[in-house]
């Protein structure tokens, strides 16, 4: 069975190239180069079906009709795949039949021994001609190892202006042989670019099918419908899956007319692959292209925008993580400073467990979280840094005044509500923030 290849090579390759009988040129193309070498089918009544690449030429032998598949390279759209054909059914007993079994119909060979007949001279016998490169007008860059790219000029000579550069294993379409003063260069078109470069700088023919093969990246387009993916290359092995029309897969192998693709990891993070019948999935080809100066400039700036806004998902990150940490510590200061509530007030005492007053008892709870802050309600209020009254979060220290002199502080827990040194009266216990008005509040957790 013949296989379709498709090379995107170098964004837009839009030279069309005659190999064998037909040349096409899809209009609007952009993107693809599609090369289908050149086969022919066996004459016999079991012969495969290639979809659309089979032309009858009218030969007949021995009753057995002969069908020739038509070699072609066309310049196609950037949408792969819409050839007409049924999904894998299990056997494919319509599609894809055994042209390995040739006992049936085959016409006997006839053969005229011109040697044996007088007046006659055998005829000398001649070596097939060989079919010329698919990729006869295609370029593969090879860049010298001391350099990442090459530029491409408006001229056949290093004195004309750049106006593009191509990277190394990048392909291109040559559309022009110039011989100048200082050799040759090649007039090429890659991606948006057309420019001249030196020959020197890439490989073409054998040399470039060869290179394009390690290089390139192959990717299958599923044409058809409920494509059943299947562990090993045959009709008979264990379906696992399958595949959607108008998806596309990395392609690992072919072999024995399927096709092994990727189908990414399991939820254990193991790569998925599978087997899918080969004459259902449109495998091409996707090459590196060259960049004008206009896309280089913004392809630059938007790897900056983008470290630019990877940075700022790592600092708000960040700053969550640290707002999480902090809420945590937040809420292990009031439910510490909540295991004192019932203990003593003390005028002038700092033990939280047998009697403090109101500033003794916030530094108490807050040194045991590694805060240090001063020893007096006027003075803790200094400390830190001040925040709204109306925006205190749990674990800030709310301040009371008379005469705008402070008198007392303690610590806010959330809802409305505070814990604090009250008197010797009431000891440490929760009240109101509001049991007088607040005259400030403070943040010394940061």
């Amino acid at each position: 069975m013949s296989r379709t290849r498709k090379l995107i090579a170098a964004g837009c390759l839009c030279a069309a190239m005659t190999i064998g009988s037909t040349a096409y040129a899809m209009p609007g193309a952009t993107s693809l180069v599609t090369v289908t070498p050149k086969t022919t089918a066996a004459a016999s009544s079991n012969i495969t079906e290639e979809k659309h690449d089979i032309k009858e030429t009218g030969a007949v032998a021995g009753g057995a009709a002969a069908l020739t598949v038509a070699s072609k390279v066309s310049v196609a759209t950037g949408t792969s795949g819409n050839g007409a054909g049924s999904a894998d059914q299990g056997q494919n007993s319509q599609n894809i039949k055994d042209t390995s079994d040739t006992s049936q119909s085959q016409p006997a060979e006839i053969t005229a021994n011109t040697a044996d007949q007088p007046g006659t001279e055998a005829a000398p016998e001649t070596a097939p001609a060989k079919d010329p490169s698919p990729y006869a007008d295609v370029a593969v860059s090879k860049v010298g190892d001391d350099e990442d790219y090459v530029n491409i000029r408006d001229a056949a000579s290093t004195e004309g202006e750049i106006v593009g550069k191509i990277y190394n294993n990048s392909a291109a379409t040559i559309e022009e042989t110039v011989e100048a003063e200082d050799g040759t260069w090649y007039k090429i078109h890659s991606g948006s670019v057309d420019g001249y470069i030196k020959a020197d700088y890439f490989v073409t023919g054998d040399e470039a099918e060869a290179l394009a093969i390690q290089i390139g990246k192959m990717f299958g387009y599923v044409e058809e419908g409920g494509l059943r993916v299947r562990t090993e290359p045959n009709t008979e092995s264990e379906v696992i899956t399958k595949l959607y029309s108008g998806e596309t897969y990395t392609v690992l192998e072919e072999a024995d007319g399927f096709v092994k693709l990727s189908l990414g990891d399991d939820e254990n993070g193991e790569a998925i692959t599978g087997y899918v019948s080969e004459q259902f999935v449109d495998v091409y080809v996707k090459f590196d292209k060259a960049i004008s100066l206009e896309e280089e400039k913004a392809k630059i700036e938007e790897e900056k925008q983008r470290a630019a806004e990877a940075q700022a998902a790592e600092e708000a990150a960040k700053k969550a993580e640290a707002a999480e940490a902090q809420s945590s510590t937040r809420s292990a200061v009031v439910a510490y400073a909540k295991q004192f509530i019932g203990n003593p007030y003390v005028w002038g005492g700092s033990s939280l467990t047998n009697g403090t007053d109101c500033s003794g008892f916030t530094k108490g709870v807050m040194a045991h979280f590694g805060v240090s802050i001063s020893r007096t309600s006027r003075s803790q209020a200094g400390d830190g840094y001040q925040v709204s009254i109306n925006s205190v979060e749990p674990g800030d220290l709310i301040f009371y005044a008379s005469g705008g002199s402070i008198y007392h502080v303690a610590i806010y827990i959330g809802g409305g509500k505070i814990v604090h040194a009250i008197d010797e009266a009431h000891g440490i216990g929760i009240s109101s923030m509001y049991f007088t008005t607040p005259y400030c509040a403070v943040d010394v957790l940061g």
